[in-house]
């Protein structure tokens, strides 16, 4: 483990190429965060990679963590934490086969995921889990994409109460790439059951 990525940042357009030439082969999913602290009033222009960089020192000496979540993303830009071929820490149930995302916000008390800044945050979000989802040639659905408070070892509610996983799947749908090349639905699903096991 480890958090090679720290530094790193895209666009959605530049992640998605620099995903090309990653193995993500150990992970059947995305799980969803909010970072909670700081806030998007906090970050009025969003995370920059000297954030990054002084999360990954809370992480490293307060929780001596090996590693954290892979991604944050912020309104205009992904950022990279942990290394994407390998698991990170982030959900307890799903750090084994889970790439971990951070989004910029409190969506609990402070921020509105579906308007402004809030929304630019999760559409940026959305953009990564898809173009990530696309990589593993997984469709969308609640198995493949999860939410931390999904985990049954935790009583958090991240990514914050006031998002919806209904709404949060239709934006990652609507952010799926599109074109001859890309598998049916049909062979995402079969692809999602040989990963769990079911086929």
């Amino acid at each position: 483990m480890g958090f090679e990525l720290v530094g790193k940042k895209w666009s959605a357009e530049t992640f998605a190429e620099y995903l090309q030439s990653v193995n993500l082969s150990w992970a059947n999913s995305v799980t969803v965060h909010h970072t909670a602290l700081p806030n998007l009033a906090q970050r009025p222009n969003g995370l920059t990679t000297t954030h990054i960089g002084n999360i990954e020192s809370y992480y490293k000496i307060e929780k001596e963590w090996d590693a954290g979540p892979h991604l944050f993303t912020s309104d205009n830009n992904i950022l990279g934490m942990s290394s994407l071929w390998r698991r990170g820490i982030h959900a307890k149930s799903f750090n084994a086969n889970s790439i971990g995302i951070e989004t910029l916000g409190d969506y609990d008390n402070h921020d509105d995921p579906l308007t402004g800044r809030g929304l630019a945050c999760w559409t940026m979000t959305a953009k990564a889990t898809a173009i990530i989802l696309d990589k593993m040639q997984l469709p969308v659905s609640i198995r493949t994409v999860k939410f931390h408070r999904d985990d049954p070892k935790t009583s958090k509610t991240c990514p914050g109460l006031r998002v919806s996983k209904e709404w949060f799947l239709q934006l990652v749908e609507a952010n799926m790439p599109a074109g001859d090349t890309k598998m049916t639905l049909e062979q995402r699903v079969e692809r999602l059951e040989q990963l769990n096991g079911l086929a």
